[in-house]
């Protein structure tokens, strides 16, 4: 049996999952692809098939399909969720989930409720290597998590990116993935504390009006402390997250993993597709009606999204805030 694809959203993100289902093409049939530019959902239908929609309200009432990719921008979600659970429509939604939290908050109440087949692409989560860590950090007496994310201005003037209406800004929007990360390593968080700094990127790309960099310092609920320091100040791209314990130090990068217990120092170096295995895990999910195949379901990314955007309250209220 195919699973009869739908997709909203047909950029860069949407490209890249497209690409790795029609690998899937024993398991994978497109139903529909729907963008408010015309031209790019009628450039994947003439590729890969199916119909073609400006509208996804449209597409909901006139096409059937089993599975709903929705790959738009942290503002432009606008109902796409909700008419998947009115219509019993498992889906598939990128990061961040949204940038309203009472929102976000209402869509997974209800997916709860319908008992929905859910994935967050929190594509990091499907390295082998993630597992071989959590597997490690299990046995292990864990203090610190630190987590880093590095860049440079994405798009640069113009892209919706710099402006904070459209994306939240660099914690929310991109460095979502290490705080995914740090709480899949070690927990839920119960509290955060953040700075921001900012007053160089807005003198040299117009409009820009987010964070140059932040610090967020974490306290997880199991007693564990951290940090995340993230800037757009950078000329390319670095992230990561350190875990610390006593007499051992894990340090996961790209597909690389080290555990450094002083005397001893293993290298673990991943050649898996993770977003491969992220759209896999979700088409057999829904092919074999087993939920724990899903790495992110939208209740558990709804609580990396908390951490975003209350880190944010703290930026500017300057002070702790609960989680």
């Amino acid at each position: 049996m195919k699973i009869k694809v739908s997709v909203i959203g047909c950029g860069g993100i949407a490209s890249a999952h497209i690409a790795r289902l029609a690998i899937l093409k024993d398991d994978v049939e497109f139903t529909a692809f729907c963008d408010v530019v015309k031209e790019k959902a009628e450039a994947k239908a003439n590729q890969y098939g199916g119909k073609v929609y400006t509208d996804f309200r449209e597409m909901f009432d006139k096409e059937k399909f089993d599975a709903c990719f929705i790959c738009v921008p942290p503002f432009a979600h606008q109902g796409q969720e909700e008419l998947c659970i009115e219509k019993n429509i498992p889906f598939f939604v990128e990061k961040p989930i949204h940038l309203d939290l009472k929102k976000a908050r209402g869509i997974a109440k209800k997916v709860e409720e319908k008992k929905l087949l859910t994935s967050v692409g929190y594509v990091l989560r499907n390295f082998e290597i993630i597992e071989k860590a959590r597997e490690i950090i299990k046995n292990e007496k864990i203090a610190i998590v630190r987590g880093k994310y590095y860049g440079q201005v994405p798009g640069g003037e113009g892209s919706w990116l710099i402006k904070k209406e459209f994306s939240g800004g660099q914690l929310i929007e991109q460095a979502t993935h290490t705080v995914d990360m740090m709480r899949y390593f070690a927990g839920d968080v119960a509290e955060v504390f953040a700075y921001k700094f900012e007053g160089i990127n807005n003198k040299i790309y117009k409009g820009y009006d987010v964070e140059d960099a932040s610090i967020v310092v974490m306290k997880f609920k199991n007693g564990v402390i951290g940090n995340l320091t993230c800037t757009w100040l950078w000329n390319g791209y670095h992230s990561g997250v350190e875990v610390v314990g006593k007499g051992i130090i894990i340090n996961y990068e790209g597909n690389t993993l080290t555990i450094d217990r002083g005397n001893k120092k293993e290298i673990f170096v991943d050649s898996i597709d993770p977003m491969l295995e992220e759209d896999k895990r979700f088409i057999e999910a829904i092919k074999k009606s087993k939920p724990e195949l899903i790495k992110s379901s939208y209740a558990d990314a709804l609580k990396t999204l908390e951490v975003t955007l209350k880190s944010h309250i703290s930026m500017l209220e300057g002070k702790p805030v609960e989680i």
